[in-house]
């Protein structure tokens, strides 16, 4: 029994690993393709070329595309949003969807949370970043007047907020379908490490202008992870 177990725990990793980074580029299509080119051809442009990176977020992905003269502001402002609008929208109901269904298979659960999660961050990191840095989406929103500096930073961290206490739950309950309850929650806590390591990435490309003094504000997840499963395991004595 207890070699089934682990030999269960080990397929629950490698799976989980192996649907992180196929999600990851689902996500990618889905903030070029299904976000800016689906608000460009509405407006009647045609989509020129994809680019989807496999080494997000040290290298961009983008999409070219060519638009008729008859394009508005207000219609560029939707062309330039809809990366982040739709992705923010793909995962708080991927979110919504996990969280109100009672069971659901692991395999199943972690190919969700992962799309969940990397559509939140996608768009988020986005707005938050791009509140410290404008540049791509941001800056062009910023240009246009949508937004400011401290509007994409707000939108940006209240979104992530949610998203962080959602996906946290979410992971939390598919693990103890796997492993011990405490482990379970060492799990979601480590998992939250992803943050500052994404950062740490787009650091280490000296085109993206980044300062490394932010990078331990990219532990704050992490941190409060740590102290809701404090609080969890004390709650329960």
């Amino acid at each position: 029994m207890e070699k089934k177990a682990l030999q269960d725990r080990k397929v629950f990793l490698v799976s989980f690993i192996v649907a992180g980074f196929i999600m990851k580029i689902v996500a990618e299509f889905v903030h070029e393709v299904c976000g800016h080119g689906f608000f460009v051809m509405l407006f009647g442009g045609e989509i020129a070329s994809v680019y989807i990176s496999l080494l997000w977020p040290y290298e961009l992905s983008y999409i070219n595309w060519v638009l008729p003269n008859t394009v508005t502001s207000a219609q560029r402002a939707w062309i330039y949003a809809g990366g982040i609008l739709v992705c923010l929208g793909a995962s708080f109901l991927t979110q919504s969807f996990l969280l109100a269904k009672k069971k659901i298979h692991w395999r199943f659960a972690i190919t969700l949370f992962w799309f969940a999660f990397w559509t939140l961050v996608n768009s988020t990191g986005y707005l938050l970043i791009g509140g410290l840095k404008p540049f791509g989406d941001v800056y062009e929103l910023i240009e246009l007047s949508i937004l400011t500096s401290i509007l994409s930073l707000t939108i940006g961290f209240i979104m992530f907020a949610m998203g962080f206490i959602a996906l946290s739950w979410i992971l939390r309950r598919t693990l103890i379908d796997i492993f011990p309850a405490k482990k379970a929650g060492l799990g979601v806590t480590l998992f939250w490490l992803i943050i500052p390591a994404l950062v740490m990435v787009m650091l280490a490309n000296p085109e993206r202008g980044l300062q490394w003094y932010y990078l331990p504000l990219t532990f704050t997840p992490t941190l409060l992870s740590l102290l809701i499963e404090q609080f969890l395991v004390l709650s329960k004595r």
